[in-house]
């Protein structure tokens, strides 16, 4: 078996063991979670992460500038339009010109995708409370998410400055500094992004500054 071979099979190997683990062992610690299908969730969250891969590549090969509405349109089937998740990519992975055109920027793209695809949706935390009144559209639900790169992600989320414990709220229930999680949307059976948590985006920032 070549290098490259053996380096798929040990993900591969690793993300079913994390599947086991999370479809297995956290749903028999919380039998509240009944209404969150965790299966068919990771179903659809790895759909979605798929087209979600291929619209940030997109602006990351773009060549020229992009407006507002162009930004808008390329994430259309992945990201609320006007949510934090739009503001999100705005800042992140891409940057504006002085004429309020956006240019691709790389930003730490490879760990937040690398992230996003050890992911599985580990329960939902109802809906979202927004309190900014300009973001106050689209009904996000609190998704969960179980991830697993490594052990520097366990040195993170296992520090007592980071969470609070770590732990998995009971279904239906956000608590902030418990576990990571996304804001998602539900709609016509596809989910797009809404938001990234800072218990989420913490963790990436961790992991791209220690690459570097």
């Amino acid at each position: 078996m070549t290098v490259r071979a053996s380096v798929y099979a040990h993900r591969v190997l690793r993300r079913w063991l994390a599947a086991c683990l999370c479809l297995g062992c956290l749903l028999a610690g919380s039998a509240l979670a009944q209404d969150f299908d965790r299966a068919a969730e990771l179903k659809r969250y790895r759909s979605w992460l798929q087209d979600f891969g291929q619209d940030l590549y997109r602006l990351s090969a773009a060549r020229g500038p992009i407006s507002d509405a162009q930004l808008d349109a390329m994430f259309e089937r992945t990201v609320v339009p006007g949510s934090r998740a739009a503001g999100f990519i705005r800042t992140t992975f891409a940057q504006r010109g002085s004429d309020g055109a956006y240019f691709p920027r790389h930003g730490p793209r490879p760990v937040f995708m690398g992230v996003l695809d050890s992911g599985i949706p580990a329960g939902q935390g109802g809906i979202y409370p927004e309190t900014e009144a300009g973001l106050k559209g689209a009904e996000l639900t609190v998704w969960y998410l179980h991830v697993d790169v490594g052990d520097m992600t366990n040195t993170y989320l296992l520090s007592p400055e980071n969470f609070t414990p770590y732990r998995l709220p009971p279904a239906g229930k956000l608590e902030r500094k418990a576990y990571p999680f996304l804001l998602m949307e539900s709609r016509d059976g596809a989910l797009r992004l809404g938001g990234v948590s800072s218990e989420l985006w913490g963790l990436i920032v961790y992991l791209h500054n220690a690459a570097h």
